[in-house]
Formats: C-alpha cells, structure tokens, sequence
C-alpha cells in the first residue's frame, strides 16, 4: 500500500512538472518524461497485475493532462511496460548505466507507438520529417532524468514485488 501511494505522489510530482516547468526549457518541443521513466521503474520492479495497471494509469493520467486522444499515451506505456518487463526477465539491469539505456530505448517505444497510432487514428495535417530529431531529443531528455528519479524511487522504501522464477 505504501508503495502505490508513493508512486501516485512522484506520479503526480512529475506529471506537474512534466506540464509547467519543464515545458518552459523544452528543447525543440521535447520535455523529459517523467512517467516514462516511472513506467519504466515498475516495469522492472513491479512484476505484477498491479504494475500494469500502474503502467496503464500513469498513460492514461498522461493523456488526460495532455488533451491527446485518450489510450494512446496508455497503450504507449502499456507495451513499454512489457518490454521493459521482458528484458529484464532476461537481462540483469542493476546498475545506472544500463537502467539509463533502457529508459532511452523506452522513450522511442512509446514515442514511437504514439505516432503510429496517432497516424493510424487521426488523418495527418503535418509534416513527419521533424518527428526523428523530437524522437532522439525526447529519449535524451528522459535518459537525462532517469537517474534522479531512480534515485529517488530507492530512497523512499519501495518494497519491490519480483516474482521467482
């Protein structure tokens, strides 16, 4: 229980500066993710129904403050989720560095995801070719953050709930 109240406080933390602060340094249109980053902490610590459900509400809260069209932000996170759950099924991410690189490679997933299915669901009205240099600036971004909030996460007492396998 502690711990769920501890990641909707950072959750709602990082969504508020997700929202303010950090769209007034964006570069280039991109802004750290924060909830990104949070999927991603659940995705290798949270290895239950309630980390996919934590998964899912962290993108649809994502959508509901962006005014996106609702689930795309939450099928985003929701595959970012499992691959991030996946890999570390396979793969011993312990260490900064390689939680860093699973955090950027997140970030084109699901940036990646959203524009599929936005491009599915909406007719375009723009052009594309801006969309690779938002994709490496957002996963940067968010790479750059990453650390901070990992750092955080394990100084608040977060019990993590991995299964035996």
């Amino acid at each position: 229980m502690r711990s769920a109240v501890v990641l909707g406080l950072v959750a709602c933390v990082g969504l508020l500066l997700q929202s303010t602060l950090f769209h007034e340094i964006s570069i280039g249109g991109a802004v750290p993710d924060v909830l990104l980053v949070l999927c991603v902490y659940l995705g290798l610590n949270q290895h239950s129904v309630g980390g996919a459900a934590g998964a899912f509400l962290l993108g649809y809260l994502q959508d509901a403050a962006s005014g996106s069209p609702t689930g795309l932000n939450a099928c985003g996170m929701l595959v970012v989720f499992v691959i991030v759950y996946l890999t570390c099924r396979r793969l011993w991410v312990d260490n900064v560095v390689s939680k860093v690189v699973l955090v950027f490679l997140a970030s084109f997933v699901k940036t990646t995801v959203v524009v599929v299915l936005l491009a599915l669901l909406v007719p375009q009205r723009g052009e594309l070719s801006s969309i690779p240099a938002y994709l490496i600036t957002q996963a940067f971004l968010s790479a750059a953050v990453a650390p901070a909030v990992f750092w955080l996460l394990a100084n608040t007492g977060i019990q993590a709930n991995r299964e035996t396998e």
